[in-house]
């Protein structure tokens, strides 16, 4: 267990990134039957690969931030803001281009919960992680998490 005082932001990390690991593995089914890793010029195998390693690693981050670890915390943080990105970035003028995107409704709705499930994340994530060791104004800041007095 960390030294970190309970944040009231614990329990909305931890639930936004179960979502958003949810989110991923159907939208990962989605993207493979969709051939989206062709578009990037990448082997079915390798992708599977990458997608192992990246649920595997959401994960990890999960276990770490339920033990309140400001690693976990910040590693969501950091994984959250890069997938809405991308879903910002990729998925979205997809979306809003003519016609059906992948399967309908379905597909959409998958993605629209991985954007909002991965920006959530990222922020309730911030927000949990407390102070950092070694820097002195904390993350994001000591006003809001005080450290435990020894």
């Amino acid at each position: 267990m960390s030294d970190l005082t309970p944040s009231k932001w614990h329990s909305p990390a931890i639930i936004s990134a179960v979502a958003f690991a949810a989110f991923s593995t159907v939208h990962l089914i989605d993207d493979f039957l969709f051939d989206v890793p062709l578009e990037f010029h990448l082997s079915v195998p390798f992708t599977l690969l990458l997608a192992l390693a990246f649920m595997a690693a959401l994960v990890g981050l999960v276990a770490a931030a339920a033990s309140r670890s400001p690693t976990g915390y910040l590693g969501l943080a950091i994984a959250g803001l890069l997938i809405a990105l991308a879903q910002l970035l990729k998925s979205a003028p997809e979306m809003l281009q003519p016609g059906p995107w992948h399967a309908g409704l379905a597909s959409e709705l998958a993605a629209i919960g991985l954007g909002a499930s991965a920006a959530l994340t990222a922020v309730v994530s911030f927000l949990a992680g407390g102070p950092l060791p070694g820097r002195p104004e904390g993350f994001p800041s000591e006003a809001a998490f005080p450290r435990p007095h020894a």
